[in-house]
């Protein structure tokens, strides 16, 4: 029961005092109501409908509006095209160990990658690609390209193999990948200052003659063949002589050691080992043989070509780390099983040797994903590739593996700052191959290369908008009024350079293209959250280079015993002396014996001066 205590004016106060004030807020809230509704009247009215909107693009785009007509606008749209449901469909069969309630409730990492928001203010739409899309992410330098790959590597399901030019990536994602598996560093140039942890014998297993066709071929096409007369002539004769002598060092137990001194003296042990190996493959001895017998300009045309291939036996440390006694402590097979990170790194994107050795190595992750796939159809979870610098650091053939990479369980995420850098890589037919293979493709605003722009262009493709109103008079003199309609780019060229910083345009199969706003790493909840635990991974530190130290003397000439400079023969002459008297009853011992163990006494006329 309720009491009341009675007021001065001998009334009670009501009990729900909300509802006594409500004529009061009414007006209120009607304004509001009026004010947010004129608001979405103006935005909509500014960001166009069916006609030509009001705001140019990039200012649209720096408000958050839908970017204008041709582009996808309603959420449905979106979410079904581009969004977790799309990914959901087809994770059903890329992921059959995923049941529907983890496709549903558990975390979309497991089966989809995420590219961006879309237009937006309160809840804009996410937008992703699934695992069976190829992505190819173009970005000029410094527009948001590797924060991008490193989410991606970050949310990546399975094992994951990422490429850079610098160490960034390990510092922003290997504390939290470390989370989920292993760490592993191939950095044999300490970039960023990491120590690599990988070492691999290439070797190792060849001594099956398929396994050493398949690492000379990718050997020899982490290299170009630019100037010279038949690139593909070089490149297919040495992928043919490299392969048999792998083949004989595998047989023999070697390293890249002996193949790149067989290289460079042009051996005969290499042919000798096929010759007495019982399970020597005996293409691979009649392949040296021919080899070795070539007029000497081929020979050394085919040999310069391999010498490029293995230049980077050149550096000390990178042959350390590829000529292990055993196959050192990296298993490709064993890798696509698990859910560790590999990083291959470079210091420099245009003279680094390790093009080759990438090549090499991700080739065979790929055959051990292949080979595993085999069995249950393909690898569950898929094997993540990052390939950032894809053109200079790791030149995969991306085309051809695009045709079977997801039937097979691998992810291909392809950078590359423009166009131009694959067409200098794989020649224009290559280039477009890979526009082409790419379901999903991500352009970073801010492009000036005039060929990606018109590929995006027509990749927009057109739309037709109404223009002004068109009066015209009709049969009965009456006059008539209409609209006109134009169609104009979706996407114009010019465009694409004045959207804003962050943005990208993505064009994925199945919808219309989407204007995003990228992600940036630093600013993830896990990173932030993990930033605040200080609960940073401590990698090794990369060891200095040794260098040796500069002997200025090297360049003064030798004296002689009378403190003149020694002439050729008389340095020569020294030489000898500095290495003991010749063979007893060699021509010239009876003069060094009479000159006490000197040469400088010997009679200058004499007839006995002979080299021993």
């Amino acid at each position: 029961m309720i009491s009341y205590v009675a007021t001065a004016a001998g009334t009670a106060p009501s009990p729900f005092p909300l509802l006594s004030r409500l004529p009061s807020l009414l007006p209120a809230a009607a304004a509001a109501a009026a004010g947010i509704f004129a608001i979405a009247i103006g935005i909509a009215v500014l960001a166009g409908g069916h006609g030509r909107p009001l705001l140019p693009m990039n200012r649209r785009v720096a408000w958050r509006l839908w970017p204008g007509p041709g582009f996808a606008r309603s959420r449905v749209t979106l979410r079904c095209a581009s969004g977790l449901p799309a990914a959901r469909r087809v994770a059903r069969r890329g992921r059959p160990s995923l049941t529907a309630r983890d496709r549903l409730l558990g975390p979309w990492q497991e089966y989809a990658s995420f590219a961006g928001w879309a237009h937006g203010w309160l809840w804009p739409p996410r937008i992703y690609t699934h695992l069976e899309q190829v992505r190819l992410v173009i970005s000029p330098p410094q527009k948001g390209k590797s924060a991008a790959a490193a989410g991606s590597i970050i949310d990546a399901p399975g094992p994951v193999v990422a490429t850079s030019i610098r160490g960034d990536l390990i510092g922003a994602t290997a504390s939290l990948r470390a989370q989920k598996g292993r760490i592993h560093i191939f950095n044999p140039e300490g970039a960023g200052g990491y120590a690599s942890t990988v070492t691999w014998n290439p070797v190792a297993g060849c001594q099956d003659m398929t396994t050493a066709a398949r690492r000379a071929g990718y050997l020899i096409e982490g290299v170009t063949a630019r100037g010279l007369d038949d690139g593909s002539f070089w490149k297919d004769q040495a992928s043919i002589v490299l392969a048999a002598y792998l083949h004989a060092a595998g047989l023999a137990g070697g390293t890249m050691h002996d193949v790149y001194r067989w290289i460079l003296d042009e051996d005969q042990q290499p042919a000798a080992i096929l010759g007495v190996h019982p399970g020597a493959a005996r293409s691979a001895l009649r392949e040296i043989g021919a080899y070795l017998a070539l007029p000497d300009r081929t020979r050394a045309g085919v040999a310069t070509t391999i010498r490029a291939a293995l230049r980077f036996m050149q550096d000390p440390q990178i042959a350390d780390m590829l000529c292990p006694r055993g196959p050192g402590n990296f298993d490709p097979h064993a890798f696509v099983r698990t859910r560790d990170t590999l990083y291959l790194v470079a210091a420099d994107a245009k003279h680094t040797p390790v093009p080759p050795v990438f090549t090499m190595l991700i080739a065979e992750i790929m055959y051990a994903a292949r080979t595993a796939a085999g069995a249950v159809g393909r690898l569950d979870p898929p094997v993540c590739l990052e390939l950032d610098e894809v053109a200079n650091v790791a030149p995969v053939p991306v085309a051809a593996w695009a045709t079977w990479a997801a039937g097979s369980g691998v992810r291909m995420h392809i950078y590359a700052q423009s166009y131009a850098q694959l067409a200098e890589r794989w020649g224009d037919r290559g280039a477009e191959t890979i526009w082409q293979s790419a379901d999903a493709k991500i352009i970073y605003c801010g492009s000036s290369e005039d060929r990606l722009c018109q590929l995006v262009e027509r990749a927009c493709g057109q739309v037709r908008i109404r223009g002004g109103a068109d009066v015209s008079s009709g049969p009965d003199g009456r006059q008539r009024r209409g609209h006109t309609w134009v169609t104009e780019q979706v996407l114009p060229y010019a465009m694409l350079l004045q959207l804003p910083r962050g943005w990208a345009v993505v064009i994925a199969g199945g919808c219309k293209p989407v204007l995003v706003r990228t992600e940036q790493y630093w600013r993830r909840a896990d990173v932030l959250r993990l930033a605040r635990r200080g609960a940073r991974l401590i990698l090794a530190p990369a060891t200095p280079r040794p260098v040796p130290q500069v002997m200025p003397e090297l360049l003064d000439p030798a004296p002689g015993p009378h403190g003149y400079p020694l002439d050729e023969l008389s340095a020569r002459r020294a030489a000898r002396h500095a290495a003991g008297p010749p063979p007893e009853g060699f021509p010239g011992a009876e003069p060094w014996q009479a000159a006490g163990g000197g040469w400088a006494a010997w009679p200058p006329d004499t007839e006995d001066r002979r080299e021993w």
